[in-house]
């Protein structure tokens, strides 16, 4: 059978969210290339300004940890015009940052064959100490997440694997133990820690494999709206379905637990 992707199309664990999220909005996506037609809020200006402070925090955090010196970084955050920006970034100097120790890779892709396809994912930051890896990402969302929910979201489980099918970046060295740390700026000193044992990549694995082998091998008509109409209200392809519009205010938007920032950033810019 034919798929209806390009052979070499690349699955990362954002596009791979909006499968399991809605399997006609990655039809329209990744295979339709449509446009987003519709804002994603009444307010898409809040959504932007959100959006493009957590990219210029990241980039001052990369910076940092490619040695550029931190007052210069510490102007920079200082002549923010969002001062949201000022403040997570003398949150992260003041907690986890103390902590990083070993290799540091920042804002590092790693690109696995996963039993025939391509997986990619972006950390914000590798850290490696001797057969110890760590997966930090950050994130600058108004709801810190529960621990559970991370754990079910795909970020937790392509992200380890995709370090864990990479031989030739820890070559010589045992099987290596890696975790994940989810750092938050509503709750900076109480990062969220998700432990990747070797059982735990198995599951994941097999998980992946099966749900990527299903996108793979879909028809037209298998690609099935949503169930779950709560989420119509914050899908920026809604205007596209039968479906009566549902939009929502910006606060409601940006704190809804079906809101990935990164996910509707990587729509919205087209990625």
């Amino acid at each position: 059978m034919t798929s209806l992707l390009p052979d070499k199309f690349t699955f990362t664990q954002s596009n791979l969210q909006t499968y399991v999220k809605c399997k006609y909005q990655f039809y329209l996506r990744y295979i339709e290339h449509f446009l987003w037609p519709a804002p994603a809020t009444d307010d898409m200006l809040a959504f932007e300004r959100d959006r493009l402070a957590g990219s210029r925090f990241h980039q001052l955090v990369q910076q940092l940890l490619l040695d550029v010196p931190a007052e210069a970084l510490v102007r920079s955050a200082e002549n923010d015009p969002d001062s949201r920006v000022r403040a997570w970034f003398e949150l992260f100097m003041d907690s986890i940052y103390k902590q990083l120790t070993g290799n540091l890779f920042p804002e590092y892709t790693l690109t696995a064959n996963l039993d025939g396809f391509l997986l990619s994912a972006k950390y914000d930051l590798l850290q490696q100490n001797g057969v110890d890896y760590t997966i930090f990402d950050w994130k600058t969302s108004r709801k810190k997440p529960s621990k559970a929910w991370l754990q079910a979201q795909l970020q937790s489980k392509v992200f380890p694997l995709v370090l864990a099918n990479q031989k030739e970046f820890y070559s010589g060295t045992p099987e290596p133990a890696i975790r994940m740390v989810y750092w938050e700026v509503t709750e900076p000193e109480k990062p969220i820690v998700l432990e990747c044992g070797s059982e735990k990549l198995k599951d994941y694995r097999a998980e992946l494999s099966s749900l990527i082998f299903q996108i793979k091998t879909n028809e037209v008509k298998d690609f099935e709206k949503t169930e779950d109409v709560q989420r119509c209200r914050y899908c920026v392809y809604r205007t596209y379905c039968n479906r009566p519009s549902m939009s929502v205010g910006v606060d409601e938007f940006l704190s809804s637990e079906y809101l990935s920032i990164e996910e509707d950033a990587d729509i919205l810019n087209g990625d």
